[in-house]
């Protein structure tokens, strides 16, 4: 087949969804007849299909040696790490279901996180055991359960003969989402639903032993999640980045080395990739067939010169849909061959056994070309959020059938394509994190000196509109106790008043409207180098930045951005220097003094003679 022929559609082929353990009859029988292949990589350490089913199967064990089966849910606390794959399958092993917990989140949110799913046990490694002192800790680095069968047979749920039996009623996993009541709300999915999308994932790409898979996001976001299983389901290989940080150079070698030929994120983790690999004719991308991007838009002139390039074999995939709703109802392949087809770029069709309507504020469906709000009913419908029937009734609908209203605006063509059209309310998706901007406010209004707090987005930055005598310097730390990274403002706006609109509410159209920058107080003057690194930051940041002792991260930066920065400083001065140094010096005054000797060094590396050609490339880096 050649990489761009479509096949039979989706929406046209039924699945059989009676099987929901495919994934680990998958594993059993690739442990069984492939015993020695590779199943997962992770820097230096490789698993094979036979370690990976025997390790998964002494922690199945080790759970239900604790008690823990069918109607459990077990929070799991992993980093990208050799550990992590075989405790998912351990898991489900045993019958119960996940909940991804973030070790790097703060320890408040944490415990919210814990109290609010009832997570009692906590499945994890020795080192990131004493983040979690309110819950029984499972560690999987250590001795597990000797006794018992051999490590081959593979453990059942009900005490039944090989191979194992689930309900596809039965939870699969659930995945916290924002909450904009201040409290982050676990959403939880079904094995049917869980089933379906990995069927449709591995049958409509192929996917099969000679595939690569790639993970370089968060093992709690719900996009990774059929990533660490399709691989295992078709034999091939799942590689995990396991490095703390986004690093381009690193993530471009992980892809050349190991031949991989599927990466899913969200567009912007993956366009650094395509600037940083263009001046080298793409080569570092191409073994690439699919490139799987959600949680965000595309940008067509971001992805054409890639797609288009002769040596180019592979499409994008503009993928589309909720936690709640097993991460994927809606599809569009892109290719060199159809990138001018739609003047945007669509949500696509649905995913076998999904239904997607258009419907109004009274829940009756609308026509092709009418706007409304995007509603999902079908195979992926989750159970909705743990412990809160409440919200649950408030956002699945039993019309019936079981809808799920999604928030999102949209309208269906007459060619049966969906087109997003924004949100009808105030959550946001920055950088691929849906984002509750109620929950951001709630934290600012415990601060002691915020009076008012209002938060906006645009640009895929946060901003945080302040009214009291709260400053930055105090709301940064404050809020990085209560919640992750990337819920923290890139900006406060301290304001005396809010602009209302007539009937009297908050006008935050009023308020995305960009502020003068304020002035940098003067600075003593520095070197050359440190004037061109404000330069570069002002030049990705997209705003005047001369301050020499202002802190990147303070002033909007994130850490893709750092990935950016630092390729741009490697070829500007022509040193191989860690990413983790601009972490440690996030300041242009320190980090100039850093890597002041090659202020002087001749200017003849190959990096810099290829930053001449990249630059075009990096200029059109848009956050």
């Amino acid at each position: 087949m050649s990489p761009h022929t479509q096949p039979t559609p989706a929406s046209a082929r039924a699945r059989d969804l009676s099987r929901p353990a495919l994934w680990l009859d998958g594993l059993m029988s690739n442990a069984a007849n492939r015993p020695q292949a590779t199943a997962v990589i992770c820097g230096n350490t490789k698993i094979s299909y036979a370690e990976l089913n025997n390790q998964s199967n002494a922690i199945a064990r080790l759970l239900q040696h604790s008690g823990i089966g069918p109607g459990h849910y077990v929070g799991t606390a992993f980093h990208r790490s050799p550990h992590l794959i075989p405790a998912l399958f351990g898991v489900l092993k045993s019958g119960a279901a996940y909940i991804p917990v973030d070790p790097a989140y703060p320890a408040a949110r944490i415990a919210t996180m814990l109290a609010s799913a009832r997570l009692e046990t906590v499945l994890t490694t020795t080192d990131l055991a004493p983040h979690f002192p309110a819950a029984t800790v499972l560690t999987v680095d250590g001795p597990l359960p000797a006794e018992g069968p051999d490590p081959a047979e593979n453990p059942d749920p009900e005490g039944n003969p090989a191979p194992v039996t689930l309900s596809t009623s039965a939870p699969v996993y659930a995945i916290f989402t924002s909450g904009s009541t201040g409290t982050p709300k676990a959403a939880s999915v079904y094995h049917s639903g869980f089933a379906n999308l990995l069927e449709w994932y591995r049958t409509d790409f192929a996917l099969g032993p000679d595939d690569r898979t790639l993970v370089i996001s968060s093992p709690s976001f719900d996009l990774t999640q059929k990533n660490l299983y399709t691989p295992v389901l078709t034999g091939g290989t799942l590689v995990l980045d396991d490095a703390t940080t986004y690093d381009i150079p690193r993530i471009l070698r992980l892809i050349r080395d190991h031949r991989v030929t599927l990466v899913n994120c969200t567009p912007s983790a993956f366009y650094p990739l395509i600037d940083a690999s263009a001046s080298d004719g793409y080569r570092p991308l191409a073994s690439l067939r699919f490139a799987i991007l959600g949680g965000e838009p595309i940008s067509i002139p971001r992805v054409r010169a890639w797609l288009e390039h002769p040596e180019t074999r592979a499409e994008v995939v503009n993928s589309y849909g909720p936690t709640e709703c097993t991460d994927i109802c809606l599809f569009h392949r892109l290719h060199r061959g159809n990138l001018d087809q739609f003047p945007f770029v669509p949500l696509g069709r649905q995913i076998p056994n999904v239904q997607v309507t258009i419907r109004d504020e009274q829940n009756r469906p609308l026509a092709d070309n009418q706007l409304g709000e995007l509603c999902i009913a079908g195979a992926g419908v989750g159970s909705g959020y743990l412990h809160d029937p409440e919200r649950t009734a408030s956002r699945f609908i039993d019309l019936p059938p079981l809808t799920y209203r999604t928030g999102d605006l949209a309208k269906r063509l007459p060619c049966g394509t969906f087109e997003f059209r924004g949100r009808v309310d105030h959550q946001v998706k920055i950088n691929g994190f849906r984002i509750e901007l109620g929950e951001i406010e709630i934290a600012l209004a415990d601060h002691p000196d915020v009076t008012e707090a209002v938060v906006t987005a645009a640009d895929n930055r946060l901003t945080a509109h302040i009214q009291g005598t709260a400053s930055e310097q105090s709301l940064k730390p404050f809020l990085a106790e209560k919640l992750p990274a990337h819920m923290i403002p890139g900006e406060f706006r301290i304001v005396e008043s809010f602009p209302l609109t007539p009937n009297g509410k908050v006008d935050r159209n009023k308020l995305t409207t960009p502020a003068t920058p304020p002035q940098s107080p003067a600075a003593p003057a520095g070197s050359d180098l440190e004037s061109r690194i404000l330069a570069l930051w002002s030049e990705i940041l997209e705003k005047p930045v001369t301050d020499p002792n202002a802190n990147f991260f303070d002033i909007g930066g994130t850490s893709i951005l750092v990935a950016v920065v630092h390729v741009r400083l490697r070829e500007m001065t022509g040193l191989d220097f860690p990413i983790t140094d601009l972490f440690a010096l996030p300041n242009a005054r320190t980090l100039a003094a850093r890597l002041s000797p090659a202020a002087t060094a001749p200017q003849a590396s190959a990096a810099q003679s290829r930053a001449a050609k990249s630059r075009n490339a990096f200029a059109r880096f848009k956050r």
